[in-house]
């Protein structure tokens, strides 16, 4: 069997590896970021509190569903 000289177009198209439109992106925003950036703007500062009481969650989250930017 004979080998491609390295230098052959064939060769190179071969080898060649794609550079993913993925890395030259903006990273994604991550849902937590997304969370705090609706708590702020619907003005909830103490989230945390909220968080340990699922009565006052639930209301919080029924709110930024609702919210419309």
């Amino acid at each position: 069997m004979q080998r491609m000289a390295n230098d052959r177009v064939v060769k190179k198209l071969y080898e060649w590896k794609p550079i993913s439109a993925r890395l030259a992106a903006r990273p994604k925003i991550k849902c937590e970021n997304d969370i705090k950036v609706d708590l702020r703007i619907l003005k909830i500062n103490n989230w945390t509190i909220y968080i340990q009481d699922r009565v006052k969650w639930k209301v919080v989250v029924e709110k930024a569903k609702t919210f419309k930017r």
